[in-house]
Formats: C-alpha cells, structure tokens, sequence
C-alpha cells in the first residue's frame, strides 16, 4: 500500500473524468437535484405570473380541474399580494368513482366529495344545466383496495354490461381464474360451465371508447376440464382446416385440368392447332432486318371488295379490260 499509494490518481479527478459515461438517468437525476437545490436557496418569487407552473410552490388560482390542496388546513410557505403560497407536495390529483375504479380502487363508504367539478357532457345526453357542478371527485386517501364480490353458487358477478373488471391483477374474484385462450365460451356453453369475458382496459379510436376484452373468468375448479376440452376441440378445428384447405386444393386442380380439356377439346374441334402451325411455317424467319417480308399473291380476288359487289355485266366488262391490259 506504502509503495502503490503514489502511482494512485487524485479520486475526485477520476470520478469528474468518468461521470460523462454515466448513464443518462444518473445524469437527469443529478441535474433535477442541482435544479431544485438551487430553487429551494431563491427567494419565493414577488409576482403572480411566477408561480405559474412553479416546481416548489402553487397558488390557489392555479390548480387545475381535477387537482386540489390536501388537507385544507394545510400552513402556507408563505404570502404574495395577500394570497397564500401552498408548497408543490400539497397538490393531489383527484378522479371520480369510475376513474378510482379503473386504477384498482373504490371510495369508502361515507366519504364526502372533496370537490365538486362540471362534468362533460355526453353526445346522446345533453345536460340540462351545463355549469351545474355534478361531478364528484375524490382524492386517493378516501379510497381503498377494491375488493370484488365473490362468486355465489358458480355464479361469476358482472357489471351491467356481462363482463368482469380486470383492471389491476387484485380485482380477480376470489376462487376463479383468467385464462387468455380464444373461443372458451363456446366450449364452457356446450359444458354448461359459467364463463365470463375479461375487461382489462379502454381502447379510443373512432371518436369513440371501446373496451378490449382479453381472456375469460372461469370458476377455478373447472379450470382444467375446460382447457382439456379446449385442446381437444383445437385439435378437431386444426383437423377441419386441413380438409378445407385440401378440398380448395383438390378442387382448384379440377379446375385447372378442366379448362386444358375443354381447350385441347376446342383445338381438335375447330383445327386451331393446325391452323397456328401452318401459320408458324408460312411466316418466313427475317436472316437481315433490312430485307422486307415477301408478299404472296392473293387467292380471293373473286370474294374480296369491291368485286363481290359489282353486277354480273360490270364483272364482265372488267374481266375484258383486264384480259385486254394484260
């Protein structure tokens, strides 16, 4: 140690060299502190405007809808223009029963709204008063752990629209389990096992909120004759869609060697493979692409235009002049 002591690097040096490749969240993390020391050593700020948005402090004015100072009695930091300051940790976000219900959480029994706030207005419901405060909010103190209700008789509890809220893992009803399988409703129906779709969440598309269903409640003690039944019938379904997809072969291949019969029927029938290889040795082969095709005297002078439409004396006459030319 004596000796290895001096060949050491100053540990304060060596730590500011290698702090640059610290991670990105080390960094964040020591820049938020040296922020907020800095904020805590300033005076409190002497206008309104400043407090907007402060880190530290808030004023009444500021909160926003769904946000509140809790508890009501709480001691101001301080005063500005006759208004008290209220430190940044004093503010808590507040949500209604449904919210609450869809972070895992329900109000307590008795408890009274910490606020109340104008609630939007539905498209198929119009309010009748638009500024009537008739929202509830409350804060996260005033709620507990939702507990769901049990299952009585094999019966599973649902809302009022026929599934299960499962949106945290604890509001599972007590003795049933969620299975993530496609189709198992079908096979709990033909078992006459109570079966139930699982909500876990909202998807919004479409101007519009749609649940997504993801897995089945079943009761935990026919959990396995289900899943048994379900890989048997998954077995029949892979077995049906084998047969399909060979019936579409087969009969694809019918179609094919169908339409080579009716048309090598059509070649024999009309002569049209004769036709097309006559017609490919009458084409002479071009040696030179400046040589021009041969023409061959035509046969059908007597059918063609205009000779099939002169009279038997024009077509006289003209046979005259003609012999006469030649």
């Amino acid at each position: 140690m004596s000796q290895t002591r001096k060949l050491r690097v100053d540990s304060d040096w060596w730590r500011e060299t290698l702090a640059v490749y610290r991670s990105q969240e080390e960094h964040n993390q020591q820049d938020d502190e040296n922020i907020k020391d800095q904020l805590v050593n300033r005076p409190l700020p002497t206008s309104i405007s400043q407090f907007k948005n402060h880190p530290l402090y808030v004023l009444q004015r500021h909160l926003l809808k769904f946000e509140a100072i809790y508890p009501h009695d709480a001691a101001p930091c301080g005063f500005v223009r006759k208004e008290p300051v209220y430190p940044r940790e004093c503010v808590y976000v507040l949500h209604s029963r449904e919210n609450w219900r869809k972070e895992g959480r329900s109000v307590m029994i008795g408890e009274e709204p910490y606020k109340m706030v104008k609630s939007r207005p539905k498209w198929n419901k119009p309010k009748e008063n638009p500024d009537a405060l008739d929202l509830e909010l409350f804060g996260e103190w005033q709620t507990e752990i939702y507990i769901p209700p049990p299952v009585v008789d094999g019966k599973i509890p649902r809302n009022e629209y026929g599934n299960v809220e499962l949106f945290k893992p604890w509001m599972l009803p007590a003795g049933t389990v969620h299975i993530k399988v496609t189709a198992l409703n079908r096979i709990a129906k033909k078992l006459g096992v109570d079966c139930v779709a699982a909500m876990t969440g909202w998807d919004y598309h479409g101007g519009f909120s749609h649940a997504l269903l993801e897995g089945w409640i079943v009761c935990e003690e026919h959990s396995e004759a289900l899943m048994a039944a379900w890989e048997e019938d998954q077995l029949i379904q892979q077995e049906k869609e084998a047969e399909k997809r060979e019936k579409r072969v087969v009969g694809n291949w019918k179609l094919l060697i169908r339409g080579l019969l009716i048309k090598d029927k059509l070649k024999r029938k009309f002569d049209l493979q004769e036709a097309v290889v006559k017609e490919k040795q009458e084409v002479p082969v071009r040696k030179n692409k400046k040589t021009k095709k041969e023409e061959e005297p035509a046969n059908d002078v007597a059918l063609s235009w205009p000779r099939r439409q002169m009279k038997p004396d024009d077509a006289t006459t003209s046979k005259h002049f003609i012999v006469e030319t030649m």
